[in-house]
């Protein structure tokens, strides 16, 4: 009985420790480090590191609902009412460089209407480049709004509004004023090959 009992424990207690030491042998591989998309607070709030560079990247936009009522609202009749929708989605990319902050703006509107001829780009559907530029320090070149216009805002009678032309520009800013110059890339003249250029200050 006691011999039984002997060879019984002593079992148990081998299948215990070779239980024990086969638990020991798996060994489970750590997690690799995983790069965090950092905060970017060095050009303003909702800026983000781009992972694996010093370039920090803002991304935004506004989605914009419209409805026009009265006459010459539409193209089909008078006295009737026309809806507009717009989305814009905007991308700001800066880094700092030897020569200055090192700007690059994307920005696309896809724009939906009813009537024909509506929209700010003469289509009723569709999608175009709303500002599109790249700046260092006070220079600019790309395609923005013109500084008749530099809010976009809706109902403005003046003709040069709402204008994104083509352009290079250099902007001073001092402790008391800003002061800049523009050339801008005018549309063809009709019966002239060549490009007008207008200059504005």
């Amino acid at each position: 009985m006691n011999i039984k009992s002997l060879l019984l424990g002593s079992a148990a207690a081998l299948a215990a420790v070779s239980g024990a030491q086969a638990a020991d042998a798996i060994v489970a591989a750590e997690p690799e480090p995983m790069e965090y998309v950092r905060v970017c607070d060095a050009f303003g709030t909702g800026y983000f590191y781009i992972p694996g560079t010093e370039t920090c990247l803002k991304v935004g936009g506004y989605v914009r609902f419209e409805v026009g009522f009265g006459e010459d609202t539409n193209s089909f009749n008078n006295g009737d009412w026309d809806s507009y929708s717009r989305a814009q989605l905007d991308f700001t990319a800066k880094s700092d460089t030897e020569l200055g902050t090192l700007t690059s703006v994307a920005s696309v509107r896809f724009e939906a209407n009813q009537d024909v001829g509506y929209t700010s780009n003469g289509s009723s559907n569709g999608t175009y480049i709303n500002e599109a530029y790249i700046q260092l320090g006070g220079f600019r070149v790309g395609r923005w709004l013109n500084w008749w216009d530099a809010n976009d805002l809706p109902g403005e009678l003046d003709n040069l509004g709402s204008n994104r032309l083509q352009s290079i520009s250099y902007t001073y800013t001092g402790s008391a004023f800003t002061a800049g110059i523009q050339v801008d890339e005018l549309s063809r003249l009709q019966g002239v090959g060549g490009q007008n250029v207008g200059i504005e200050a």
